[in-house]
């Protein structure tokens, strides 16, 4: 049966850890519906466009991930001009690859002024644990901008640095906490895979030289866009930040809400496994597209039951019709 959201919280269930996917964001910004930067860049001819070598390395390591053909780039610059040989060129194609990106994701980023910062803000911080997969600012714009400090986490402590030596510090139990799961626009890292927060997006997107070459110390983006949920969970699993995020998914208690996200099984396995792992999660609410016929909703219903189904210590299933949610209504869409 799917209920109505405030159906479900007519219920005496606690509601306080939230999942977020990308239907999330194309609900309020139709160019999230581009899943691949990469397919956009080439369909609509993105300038400057990328040049022939750049996309044969990104066939060649077999990714569509920006990050890790600038990685690639960045090593490959690194090791040439440590054994003195010319990089002229690779740094060329850096920069083709860096430029190419920060064009992209403007082309299809929601702009600032078009979000309904204060609405989206207030809804969010009625959960205790929000954890997203959307690699987009919409979550920490409308967060940032419009919630006091004092009522927000997200980990980076010092110098807006993340230190997993410093998870475990004291915050009030009615703060929110964020997780970026698979990364995001403002954030950064390095080779030594630190992790760092850019001060320059809490209004807007990164500045172009956010990326700029700087040998060991040049900073990369830190956000996973597209890629089987193998190739996600290596990827998180490399990092400290993204792995803290996991971990913590993975030890949530009570109840979820899971609104845009597809948990589909080549995509997001890494994210059922959390859920069906997780003996302390006791019961899901799933928001179901409202603009599916009752049929799809129906075979919607019946997926997701397959997909949650736990074999011991079951875990009861909500669902819910998305418009009836706040973080699903119209009212959200862009201005």
């Amino acid at each position: 049966m799917i209920l109505s959201w405030q159906e479900i919280l007519s219920k005496e269930y606690v509601w306080d850890n939230l999942l977020l996917g990308n239907g999330f964001s194309c609900n309020i910004w139709g160019s999230y519906s581009y899943t691949s930067l990469l397919s956009f860049s080439k369909e609509y001819g993105v300038e400057p466009i990328l040049k022939k070598a750049v996309v044969k390395i990104f066939d060649d390591l077999k990714t569509t991930n920006f990050e890790e053909v600038l990685k690639a780039l960045l090593t490959t610059a690194i090791v040439k001009d440590s054994l003195g040989e010319d990089i002229t060129e690779i740094l060329d194609l850096y920069d083709n690859l860096r430029k190419n990106l920060f064009n992209t994701v403007h082309a299809t980023h929601i702009p600032f002024s078009n979000l309904n910062i204060e609405f989206i803000g207030k809804e969010l911080i009625n959960f205790r644990k929000v954890f997203t997969t959307c690699y987009d600012l919409i979550p920490y714009w409308s967060v940032y901008n419009t919630i006091s400090l004092n009522k927000q986490v997200d980990f980076f402590w010092n110098k807006n640095t993340f230190n997993s030596r410093d998870v475990g510090i004291y915050y009030p139990a009615r703060v929110t906490a964020f997780y970026y799961l698979h990364g995001a626009l403002h954030l950064q890292t390095n080779l030594t895979l630190e992790v760092n927060k850019i001060l320059g997006a809490s209004s807007g997107l990164p500045e172009i030289d956010s990326y700029k070459f700087s040998e060991l110390s040049t900073l990369l983006p830190l956000f996973i866009t597209e890629g089987t949920s193998e190739y996600k969970l290596r990827k998180i699993e490399s990092n400290s930040y993204l792995n803290f995020c996991y971990k913590e998914l993975s030890k949530v208690k009570d109840g979820l809400v899971v609104i845009g996200q597809g948990l589909d099984p080549i995509y997001d396995q890494h994210l059922v496994d959390a859920i069906l792992q997780n003996e302390n999660l006791k019961y899901v609410a799933i928001s179901i597209y409202s603009g599916l016929s009752l049929y799809e909703k129906e075979k919607a219903v019946k997926f997701f039951e397959a997909r949650l189904f736990r074999k011991t210590g079951g875990l009861e299933l909500f669902f819910f019709d998305s418009e009836t949610h706040p973080l699903c209504s119209r009212e959200i869409r862009s201005k």
